[in-house]
């Protein structure tokens, strides 16, 4: 209905009923399409002149054709309501991949800053090695400051191994922490049984993207956890609030989801 004018919904219904009708009125004033539609409609019920039997037939032809447009119009609405989602979903999805692909680069930008930091540091150091001389005695032709420099340098490299050594004790303690740990969190959870009937609950439950829409979920995943909790009437199963609790229900033997358990 929506997809052509007024005129043309006009001579519609000029066609469908008898040329002896009178339907159409011209002097009214018609603010919107839909506005326009209906006061002709309503003219065209209130006519003295179209109270016939005949008129009613073509009158219930139109009825048909506005039931029938009407399932198009909701078709179509909800095809658009789910292309929007898709869409902005779409749009989600590329944003994080942008997200994740600018601080990929950043990430790859810092490692070749310091890449290049530590290079120029150790191109330094050599054009400073090459130009110290290596005299019969460390210090001998030494000036104090010269002595003091050789010495802090050899500070330096005897201090590096063992700054490595602390490190790498560092991190083999912590990775004992982390097998001690979680040795005891496997002990902890020892015997307690998994929650097999919600995992069958969610592998049997299906819905679509419009179930989840309604119930304010953002996913599935969230939306069966709602389930879950709440309950669901099962139209064809045996459970109904006078029957049994559905905390008792979900996880028996009754259940659609535990019956091949």
């Amino acid at each position: 209905m929506c997809a052509i004018t007024n005129a043309n919904t006009l001579a519609a219904l000029q066609v469908a009923v008898l040329h002896r009708v009178k339907i159409d009125y011209p002097v009214c004033s018609i603010n919107t399409k839909m506005e326009g539609i209906i006061n002709q409609i309503t003219q065209f019920v209130n006519d003295t002149d179209n109270h016939t039997t005949i008129a009613l037939d073509e009158f219930k032809k139109f009825e048909l054709f506005i039931a029938t447009q009407r399932r198009c119009l909701t078709t179509n609405i909800a095809t658009a309501n789910k292309q929007a989602i898709a869409d902005e979903r779409r749009a989600e999805l590329n944003h994080k991949a942008e997200l994740k692909l600018r601080e990929k680069e950043e990430a790859a930008a810092l490692r070749k800053r310091l890449a290049d930091h530590k290079k120029s540091k150790k191109t330094a150091l050599l054009k400073l090695s090459k130009m110290l001389k290596k005299p019969k005695s460390p210090i001998a032709g030494k000036t104090d400051a010269e002595v003091q420099k050789w010495a802090m340098i050899g500070a330096k490299s005897n201090y590096a191994p063992v700054k490595k050594a602390a490190r790498d004790a560092a991190r083999t303690a912590k990775k004992i922490q982390k097998e001690h740990d979680d040795t005891a969190r496997k002990l902890a959870n020892a015997g307690k049984p998994k929650n097999g009937d919600y995992a069958r609950f969610c592998k049997w439950f299906t819905c679509d993207a419009d179930d989840i829409k309604i119930a304010g979920c953002a996913n599935k995943r969230d939306y069966n956890k709602q389930v879950w909790v709440d309950g669901i009437e099962l139209a064809w199963g045996s459970w109904t609030d006078d029957d049994c609790s559905w905390d008792d229900f979900k996880k028996s033997s009754a259940a659609p989801w535990n019956a091949a358990k």
